[in-house]
């Protein structure tokens, strides 16, 4: 077992795609250097905003797969057109958890919760390094899974199997980590971080994926027609990685269709881009016409926590099938990154409803600003009638002479 140094993994690959290997697939596909240059540029300045990068990472150069329609309807990672009531109280996970077990929804167990002040039912508070420690030594009920509370791409992370009391270290797979010098690099993130019992996956997973710990990305529309599951992806990660987030070398994304469940395109992170996968490297199960397992269960207990939420109309829920069932692990507040939704489908977001959504949410706020303006106005009004004053006359013959009394 190595004693090397562990380090918490910050540093977020987000090159999707080599330009020059999308630039060569797009010279193949048979568009030339120009038409491909004024594509881009056109679409960056479409209403989905898609980036050069983007532009290859889908293929958008292909004409015989896309439609000029079906290229417009994809949308950049930069390119959101609302902004959610719901980003800030979704980053915060213990808040977030807090919501939903009063909602009586599954959420991952929290043992401890290291921060200054806020604290978590039934979870030890953490206030310093001497607390964590004691906690890592004394308290934790292992395997554990740590992480900050506003983590994004399970930054920061770490997967806790247990507790080496001879050696005073925490075991982090092949790794030992002295219980001080992991405690200093929690302390010295700066932020804000939990421990929670680390999830296992359920049977039927492990028989697919082998005994890593996945989770689902279910996008939801929210509007006066109710919650419904548009897509879905399953991210599923390498044997190698912690997490299973997909911008992470070796780990995969499986588009799921949001009513059936069955995996419709499953795409590889390799060192130099994307490539198609059609069956699991490590278990060599096929995810052709694969159905995942319990998908009734899953979506039943997204849309039950989705329908709670008023104001948030694209919503981007993270869903595991563990050994207890489906676990609600974290929201997006805004639906998060669309590549979860369009790199494994033949279209993107902005389909009829999206866009339904996006004008009648703009139209309320529109409405709602004339209506704040006209209440200012005639409020105005009402206070300037009040501050009048008469008007005195300055014509002496409109003055009323004096009237004399007898003696």
């Amino acid at each position: 077992m190595s004693t090397d140094q562990f380090q918490f993994d910050m540093a977020q690959n987000s090159s999707a795609q080599n330009f020059l290997q999308g630039v060569r697939k797009a010279k193949k596909s048979g568009k030339g250097m120009l038409s491909m240059i004024w594509e881009i540029a056109q679409l960056r300045r479409g209403q989905g905003q898609i980036r050069p990068d983007e532009y290859f990472m889908y293929g958008l150069y292909d004409d015989a797969r896309y439609s000029k329609e079906t290229k417009q309807s994809f949308l950049s990672e930069q390119g959101k057109q609302l902004d959610s009531p719901w980003q800030a109280v979704a980053k915060d996970k213990p808040l977030m958890t807090a919501m939903l077990q009063g909602l009586g929804l599954p959420t991952p167990e929290t043992q401890a919760i290291m921060h200054s002040c806020r604290t978590v039912a039934d979870a030890v508070p953490l206030r310093n390094r001497a607390d964590v420690c004691r906690f890592l030594r004394e308290q934790a009920s292992y395997p554990i899974f740590g992480k900050p509370f506003d983590s994004a791409c399970s930054m920061g992370t770490a997967k806790i199997d247990g507790y080496d009391a001879d050696r005073d270290a925490v075991i982090l797979g092949d790794d030992l980590i002295p219980v001080e010098g992991f405690a200093e690099m929690v302390e010295g993130l700066g932020r804000a971080y939990i421990f929670q019992t680390l999830m296992l996956p359920h049977p039927e997973i492990v028989k697919i994926i082998g005994p890593s710990v996945s989770s689902v990305r279910m996008f939801v529309f929210s509007d006066e027609n109710g919650c419904d599951v548009f897509r879905a992806a399953w991210k599923i990660p390498a044997s190698a990685n912690v997490a299973d987030n997909f911008w992470r070398v070796g780990n995969m994304l499986a588009g799921i269709d949001g009513e059936t469940g069955k995996i419709v395109k499953t795409m590889h992170r390799t060192p130099t881009g994307l490539e198609p996968i059609d069956a699991h490297p490590a278990t060599g199960v096929s995810f052709t016409d694969l159905v995942f397992p319990h998908w009734d269960e899953m979506r039943a207990t997204v849309l039950a926590a989705a329908v709670n939420l008023p104001g948030c109309h694209f919503q981007g829920w993270d869903v595991a099938l563990t050994d207890r069932g489906p676990i609600l692990v974290e929201l997006e507040g805004d639906g998060g990154n669309p590549i979860m939704e369009q790199l494994c489908f033949e279209s993107g977001l902005l389909n009829e409803r999206y866009l339904n959504i996006v004008n009648a949410a703009k139209d309320a706020e529109k409405n709602e600003r004339k209506r704040n303006i006209a209440i200012s106005n005639t409020d105005l009004k009402k206070n300037i009638a009040g501050l009048a004053i008469p008007r005195i006359p300055t014509d002496p013959a409109q003055t009323e002479a004096p009237v004399e009394q007898s003696v």
